[in-house]
């Protein structure tokens, strides 16, 4: 039987993306599904396990947070039994090779702060991952879905967006336009969305232009240096962009200066503490950090996962930087930039976890941390 002792594979860079390795109530488990995964080797049969890992635990965590049941005891049973599985098929496979000598860990700048610097194509890594994620997704999750859940948003929260046929809006980060496009159905003058993605923009323009939809246009940019003037647009809206970009007080920066002064500011960062649920995502972090993003996108595609599920489960856990702020850290910037009136969303749609915490649900602040930190702000 093969035998690899957990520190041989388990690094301080590992710690750094997923702390919940390092301490917590689900540390030794995790250790121990890490160490596994990397046992597996490093061929196409390897990847494709790995692969599995990702839809195995969004599922299962998905089904703990459902149950209403305590959560740590049911994780730590999820986490041993999907290690015991990937040791199965280690033990099974006479060519695996050591993770000690074969399957080493790279520092390739897959999440936290001291790597960014050692990632100089991130912007492009970032765009060709999602603009691949966004232009898989159905008409339904393109059109419907993300005008159903701006529209909750705005109504839980009583934003007031008086006049909005009045107004253009800044998308700051739109992916495949999908909130662009939402902005304009919920009845704004006229919205410019902007991007990174060459794919995504594409794909926007593309999806925009077969609908006959008006007043949306989309640019290829960087969010951290936006093509605009001073005082140009009467809402910007940035929604979960920042905080996969290399300098996002940068980005706060230049969202506040196109703000036109008694302007809407929304923005949507990662929260910290982010509960169970960011430590599943950080874990897997860990697991695919040396995927291929392309490969990740085919095992769930082959298992049937549909693209708007794919992109959820992708999402944080494939694009190289994938920043958890505090909410005095982006507050503490938003107010330094010139930001007035900033105010945190409590609310949000069913889907939120700020709405299951405000719902109080149970055990919600162990599953979900602080949810989803949004924030409305003026100028």
């Amino acid at each position: 039987m093969l035998q690899v002792q957990e520190a041989s594979v388990i690094t301080n860079e590992d710690f750094k993306r997923a702390p919940c390795l390092q301490e917590g109530p689900i540390s030794n488990s995790a250790r121990a599904l890490v160490t596994a995964a990397r046992r597996l080797g490093n061929d196409h049969r390897a990847s494709h396990l790995r692969g599995c890992c990702v839809l195995n635990l969004f599922e299962n965590s998905e089904r703990i947070f459902a149950s209403g049941e305590e959560p740590i005891a049911a994780f730590n049973q999820m986490l041993d039994k999907l290690t015991g599985m990937l040791n199965e098929a280690v033990d099974g496979n006479s060519d695996a090779k050591s993770a000690e000598t074969s399957n080493r860990p790279k520092a390739n700048g897959n999440g936290d702060r001291s790597a960014i610097a050692q990632a100089p194509d991130v912007k492009e890594i970032t765009g060709n991952h999602y603009g691949r994620l966004f232009r898989g997704f159905s008409d339904k999750s393109f059109w419907d879905e993300p005008l159903r859940l701006l529209k909750t948003r705005v109504e839980r929260n009583e934003i007031s967006i008086d006049g909005l046929n009045e107004k253009t809006i800044l998308d700051a980060g739109c992916g495949g336009g999908r909130y662009s496009v939402a902005w304009r159905l919920l009845g704004a003058g006229k919205v410019v969305g902007l991007d990174a993605s060459e794919i995504g923009i594409a794909d926007a323009r593309k999806r925009v232009s077969e609908a006959n939809v008006e007043s949306v246009e989309f640019e290829q940019g960087n969010v951290l240096e936006l093509p605009y003037a001073d005082n140009s647009f009467d809402v910007v809206f940035s929604n979960g962009v920042l905080h996969h970009t290399t300098d996002w007080q940068r980005g706060i920066n230049e969202l506040v200066r196109v703000l036109k002064p008694g302007g809407l500011g929304w923005l949507y960062l990662i929260e910290n503490p982010g509960g169970l649920f960011w430590d599943v995502v950080e874990i897997l972090r860990v697991i695919m950090a040396d995927e291929d993003r392309d490969n990740a996108r085919d095992v769930l595609n082959f298992m049937g996962v549909p693209a708007n599920r794919v992109f959820y489960m992708l999402d944080h856990v494939m694009v190289p930087i994938n920043l958890r702020l505090p909410c005095d850290e982006i507050e503490q910037c938003l107010a330094s930039s010139g930001a007035t009136n900033i105010r945190r969303l409590t609310r949000g749609a069913d889907f939120d976890r700020v709405e299951r915490i405000s719902q109080k649900q149970p055990y919600a602040e162990l599953k979900y941390g602080v949810g989803e930190s949004r924030y409305t702000f003026s100028k």
